[in-house]
């Protein structure tokens, strides 16, 4: 009996998890991590929540509380990348925690090396504090390289791939727009759509499709600018 209760248990654990998945996918995210909060208020330990829990915080932007959840997935699972990812996520938007934030993200890409998003994610934090006007130049000029070593790894990653998928190509396409590469970024993100069109509706998540025509929309403004100039 205890055997088919722990059963019924799971499946109906999995059923939550992929219905609250489908939902975060159709786009509606603040719905989605209403239902979360709530789900994890009788499932703490759930992991699976708690991480879909960051990915709803990370597009909501509340930094504070997305810091919360990336703590709570590292203890729930220390060897797992993603909470540590989350974390440096959080801690980059916060001026004076970058280096924290690079603490976190190296920890991520030691669980996962060729992470394509943790590296662009580690380029960007390299990148703010290569702006950092009040950083003496020497160790702005590290940075400046450490960002572009994490940059053309990404680029090589996703070219090398043998069936690279929407996600790829949005993310090469954010890499080129941070090099300035806007022909080659607009190349990407006309893949990105072609191959979010392509793929089976169940793996079609609105959130990155927001974020590829975020995209286009970045890199005709750039394309304008330079027209202009």
């Amino acid at each position: 009996m205890n055997k088919e209760i722990k059963k019924k248990k799971k499946v109906v654990k999995i059923n939550t998890y992929e219905s609250l998945k489908a939902l975060y996918y159709s786009g509606k995210v603040k719905p989605t991590l209403n239902k979360i909060v709530a789900e994890l208020e009788n499932d703490s330990e759930n992991l699976e929540l708690v991480l879909l829990a960051c990915q709803c915080l990370e597009r909501t932007k509340n930094v504070d509380e997305l810091s919360i959840y990336a703590d709570i997935s590292i203890k729930l699972a220390p060897k797992i990348a993603e909470g540590y990812y989350y974390k440096g996520v959080a801690l980059q938007q916060i001026k004076g925690k970058e280096q924290e934030a690079l603490k976190n993200l190296n920890e991520a890409l030691t669980l996962d090396p060729d992470n394509t998003i943790y590296l662009k994610s580690k380029a960007r934090t390299h990148f703010l504090l290569y702006t950092d006007y009040h950083l003496p130049i020497k160790f702005a000029e590290k940075h400046r390289a450490k960002a572009e070593e994490n940059l053309l790894k990404v680029i090589k990653l996703i070219e090398e791939k043998e069936n690279p998928d929407y996600i790829d190509f949005l993310t090469i396409g954010d890499v080129f727009i941070l090099v300035s590469k806007t022909i080659r970024a607009k190349k990407y993100y006309f893949k990105a759509i072609n191959a979010y069109n392509n793929s089976d509706e169940s793996k079609q998540n609105k959130n990155i499709y927001k974020d590829i025509i975020k995209g286009q929309n970045a890199c005709k403004k750039l394309m304008n600018k330079v027209t202009d100039e």
